[in-house]
């Protein structure tokens, strides 16, 4: 089952870079990018595509306006359309009548918008799942050797489970993550179920093997009953063993080239301050030249530090190649990109490093010229 090719037209470089990798990661969509709508249509002419997702206001060619013109070249194939405005009445009977497969508002929630586009333009690749229960499901997605998501809700809640080739490899919810998200979910009433096929994640934080993790599972639960708990809250997961002494993490990684990077400790201790910057949703450190994550804090399944980090170190190598192409011969310090409900600032370590810091804040809680100031004297400290 081959993953669906989308035509993704925005024209702000950090947005559509963004979304390309996120959607490319999913593994349900290979992404074109283009930059406005007349490089869409030029893209249409020579191009094979099974969707379109469209910004609406954009220069050269609007999305309105792209839509017009592929109905009057007869062109079929199932559109979304994304804006930074309100959808008043008139604009959405006006995309009713291009037959929009679906709409969404900036900014958008990176798992929300991967979801909807998957159910809305390869509903193929997705199911529902009926008359089975949840530890059955489970063990047969990994005797079919199967790769995808299985989004699980029960009680109001909704938990993800990642497959790749049988092997459960991530479990989220809201608050936890790994064999305790797993643990969680399986001890949801009623839980309805919806698999989405080939999508996949980059995170791993599950390591057992999975009849391991619900033999486990089962055991907390039968535990829960024992002591006369219900089975509508997490079981509580056993400690996990301490750390080896000297055990990899995020300054054994190295960054490509450049100075050597700081200690373990000294990284964790730079992103606990950049988290006390008021607002601060997620912090970390990203190597410039890969795009990798290296140390990450805060977050949530709504904000993936991991794809965050990778988007804006696409930004900033475009940023560069802008400068080098106007033959300034200077440095950057620091790149602020402002959304509709958040700040991302990235900030150098200094000359000689090749990483930076990354800081997303609450654009309601968050003050960016006192953000800028902080997250620059945490630099300055973990370079020194």
């Amino acid at each position: 089952m081959r993953a669906a090719t989308l035509l993704l037209v925005d024209d702000d470089d950090f947005v559509r870079l963004s979304l390309a990798r996120a959607l490319d990661r999913s593994g349900a969509f290979t992404v074109i990018p283009a930059e406005h709508g007349a490089r869409a249509l030029e893209i249409l002419e020579r191009e094979a595509v099974d969707a379109l997702l469209t910004d609406l206001q954009m220069p050269v060619m609007d999305g309105l306006t792209l839509l017009g013109r592929l109905l009057e070249r007869g062109k079929r194939l199932p559109v979304a359309v994304m804006t930074g405005h309100t959808l008043t009445p008139e604009l959405r009977a006006r995309l009713e009548r291009y037959g929009i497969a679906a709409t969404f508002t900036k900014p958008i929630e990176i798992a929300f918008l991967v979801d909807e586009l998957q159910r809305r333009l390869h509903p193929a690749t997705v199911g529902r799942i009926a008359g089975i229960t949840l530890f059955g499901f489970l063990q047969l997605l990994e005797v079919e050797q199967k790769t995808g998501l299985v989004i699980v809700h029960g009680g109001g809640r909704e938990g993800r489970l990642y497959f790749d080739g049988g092997a459960l490899v991530h479990a989220e919810t809201r608050e936890r993550e790994g064999v305790e998200a797993l643990y969680e979910i399986v001890a949801w009433p009623e839980p309805r179920l919806e698999i989405f096929y080939e999508r996949r994640t980059r995170k791993r934080t599950v390591v057992e093997p999975l009849q391991h993790a619900l033999m486990e599972a089962a055991r907390l639960l039968d535990e829960r009953a024992a002591a006369g708990g219900t089975a509508t809250g997490p079981p509580t997961a056993p400690a996990a063993p301490e750390p080896a002494p000297g055990a990899g993490g995020a300054g054994g990684a190295g960054g490509a080239g450049g100075a050597a990077l700081p200690g373990d400790e000294q990284i964790e201790a730079a992103l606990a301050a950049a988290m006390q910057v008021p607002g601060a949703l997620g912090a970390a450190l990203v190597d410039a030249g890969s795009g990798m994550t290296l140390a990450a804090t805060g977050g949530s399944p709504m904000l993936d530090l991991d794809l965050a980090g990778g988007a804006a170190a696409d930004l900033l190598r475009a940023k560069l190649r802008v400068l080098a192409a106007l033959g300034l011969r200077d440095t950057v310090e620091d790149v602020m990109v402002t959304l509709g409900t958040q700040y991302h600032l990235l900030r150098f370590l200094g000359p000689g490093h090749t990483a930076f810091l990354y800081l997303v804040l609450d654009r309601e809680r968050g003050n960016p010229g006192l953000a800028r100031r902080r997250l620059a004297d945490v630099a300055r400290r973990l370079a020194s």
